[in-house]
């Protein structure tokens, strides 16, 4: 099978949300005297198994309950193109599921071994948890991404598991500006979601694919994305007023303001669903930015 396929069916560029969350809350960790490159790889590693693993259940979940068709606005599917077949991706999904149990088994027994075995225990059943959600998204008898519960779970995964689960790993406490970062950092992501569910809310609708955007409708799916956005600038700025050390910190985190502005208002006056595909793709990019933005300005205040 040609490996382009396969590196188009795990979608590279989305691959860069589960880089940013676990960087940023490396990068934190870092600042304040903990974390070790070890520990940071085998959460890096093992978030972005778990991302290809949904990725390409999510191409064959869509596939075989028909949402990927001819009226789908997105890009083409590897399986609904021809690319690559039932039976080879379904192998590809066992495969990415021990990857990611592997590696995730790794990340736990590396920062708690079994020192602390409830500790241990929660965190082994967590990364089951995330296998098996990683999965059930779109494949099964009543998978969650099509019961309106999509955007929960990147709120959960992208937002507390990525940036508070991984910090915790590296320090052992979980403080209130973690939490704010891991809503400011998982609304994003809720955000880079819903315009997937905009662009194709009328094709999803029809197949039964009930997402949150189909469930609101355009108007209301629109304003959902504004003050999700809103909001996680609202917290980005509760984390840096918590954490205020100089101005060259507020500087890397005002940067990317800007940006999400001129994005939403790209989103106002999107008419056409097609034109929700560049806008997906600079968001994932915004989003990368701004994690980077203020991992980088945390790191830089630390010095001075």
């Amino acid at each position: 099978m040609n490996l382009k396929y396969w590196i188009y069916a795990i979608r590279l560029h989305t691959l860069l949300l589960s880089f940013s969350g676990i960087t940023l809350s490396f990068l934190i960790s870092k600042s304040r005297g903990y974390g070790d490159y070890c520990t940071y790889f085998l959460c890096l590693i093992t978030a972005i198994f778990l991302q290809i693993l949904a990725n390409i259940s999510n191409d064959y979940g869509d596939s075989i309950k028909g949402v990927d068709n001819f009226r789908r606005i997105g890009p083409n599917r590897t399986i609904q193109s021809g690319f690559i077949s039932l039976i080879s991706m379904k192998k590809a999904i066992n495969i990415f599921s021990i990857l990611s149990f592997i590696f995730g088994f790794l990340l736990i027994y590396k920062s708690i071994r079994l020192q602390n075995i409830f500790l241990f225990l929660f965190y082994f059943i967590g990364i089951l948890i995330c296998i098996y959600s990683s999965i059930k998204y779109s494949i099964g008898t009543y998978p969650y991404g099509y019961l309106g519960m999509g955007d929960l779970s990147v709120l959960i995964f992208f937002g507390f598991i990525s940036i508070g689960g991984s910090y915790f790993l590296y320090t052992k406490f979980y403080p209130l500006d973690i939490f704010f970062l891991s809503l400011s950092i998982g609304l994003l992501n809720i955000s880079v979601l819903n315009i997937n569910n905009m662009r194709d809310i009328d094709n999803d609708y029809k197949n039964r694919k009930y997402t949150l955007a189909g469930i609101l409708g355009i108007k209301y799916a629109k304003i959902y994305h504004i003050l999700s956005i809103i909001l996680s600038i609202l917290f980005g700025f509760l984390f840096n007023y918590l954490n205020y050390k100089n101005l060259y910190q507020w500087i890397f985190f005002i940067f990317n303001i800007p940006f999400l502005i001129q994005h939403l208002k790209k989103i106002i006056y999107i008419n056409n669903p097609k034109d929700f595909n560049n806008e997906l793709k600079k968001l994932v990019l915004i989003t990368f930015f701004y994690s980077m933005s203020i991992g980088i300005g945390i790191q830089y205040s630390s010095y001075y």
